[in-house]
This record gives structure tokens, sequence and C-alpha cells, in this order.
């Protein structure tokens, strides 16, 4: 009983640890504006800690530039139309591993009984010479592309396997226990019921090889 509830103990302090080193790169921070036509709730992280400055203004950059879009477009909706006000309620997770880390930022918006819910991932490396990448120069998209396929028919009660074509290179990601996991936008793969599914794959089924004769190209050390 005693080794049991030494290895729980030790378990709680390394996760307790990991979270506590994420959540330290970063405050949350919240916007919100209530108009006659449109309300606007935002949560969302802005990075102080980063190992790179100029990638720490590049990501804080990034994930303002997405926030400023999405109101500009909540805005501009509300103005051209009538009947029920624009709600729209934007959340985010934060997701680390080995230095790598995804921003995941969430945009729910809705008006009267139409809703619709957009994801976006800003990811990047958190070393001194670290950068932002994008999902293809993480995975051999042919490669993702054969798997996600498989998961889809392996349910075909749940998704729309059979008008799928591709992923977006601009689908939301994050990587966590060596599995990539794609957040999909709302009715893109499935029904509205299930929201923004989430659909994982072994990394290491998936993950693109740098170039052999290119040493120098960035490539980010996730396993």
């Amino acid at each position: 009983m005693k080794k049991i509830s030494i290895i729980w103990f030790l378990l709680i302090i390394t996760f307790s640890a990991h979270v506590f080193a994420t959540e330290s790169l970063y405050t949350i921070e919240n916007r919100d504006k209530v108009m006659q036509d449109y309300e606007i709730h935002i949560d969302y992280p802005v990075f102080n800690s980063l190992h790179n400055m100029e990638l720490q203004e590049k990501v804080n950059k990034k994930i303002s530039n997405h926030l400023e879009d999405t109101m500009r477009e909540v805005k501009r909706v509300a103005e051209e139309s009538s009947g029920f006000p624009i709600l729209y309620y934007g959340e985010e997770f934060v997701v680390g591993e080995d230095q790598f880390y995804s921003v995941v930022l969430t945009a729910n918006i809705s008006r009267g009984k139409k809703y619709n819910s957009s994801v976006t991932s800003i990811n990047f490396e958190n070393e001194e010479d670290g950068q932002i990448f994008t999902l293809k120069d993480i995975v051999d998209m042919n490669l993702l592309n054969q798997e996600v396929k498989k998961e889809l028919a392996s349910e075909p009660d749940t998704y729309y396997h059979q008008s799928f074509n591709s992923v977006r290179e601009d689908t939301a990601f994050y990587i966590s226990d060596e599995k990539l996991t794609l957040v999909f936008n709302k009715y893109e793969v499935a029904p509205g019921v299930y929201g923004t599914p989430e659909i994982s794959i072994p990394l290491k089924k998936v993950k693109k090889d740098p170039p052999a004769d290119e040493t120098n190209v960035p490539f980010p050390q996730i396993i």
C-alpha cells in the first residue's frame, strides 16, 4: 500500500510540475465587449517567458491578429444583418510536449439558432532558435490523409467519411503523448452534435523526416 501511495504521489507531483511549467510561460487575458448587435467574450494567452524573444513576439502577434480578424468579421456581419445579435465566445488551451507548444484557439459564433465553431492553432518550438511550424512542416500530408481516412471509415455512423477528401493544411493540431491530434471545425467531418471533433494518430506513422541532404533545415525536436 505504501509503495502504491508513493507512486501516485510522484505521478501527481510530475503532472503538476508539467502543468505549472507550461502555464508559467504565459498569462491569460480577456476581452469583453457588449453592443446592441453583437457580444464578444474572449480568453487568450499572452506569452511572456519564451526562450526566444523574437519568437515570442511573433507568437503573440499571430494570436492577436487571429482575434482581431475574427472580431472584425463578427462586427461586419452584425452591421450587415438584422435580427438576433451575434455572440462570439473565444476559448483557448495550450499543450506542451518536449518544448513543442500548441496554442489551440476556438471561435464559437452564434446567431439565434445558428451556431458554428472554427478552430486554429499556432505551433512552435520553445528553444533559442525555435520557430513557428505548420502542419505540413511536421507531417507527410499524404500519409496523414491515409491515416485520417482510416479513422473516419472506422466510425461511419459518426464521420462524413465518404465525402472527406483531404486534411486542410491549416487544420488545427497539437502533439501530446507521442500522438498528433487534429482538431476539426464544427460540421467539417461530422454532424454538429459532435462539436469540434478531434482525431489522434501516432506521430511516428505520419511524421515527416527532414531532408537527408539539408542538415541545417530547422525541424522540431519531437519524438
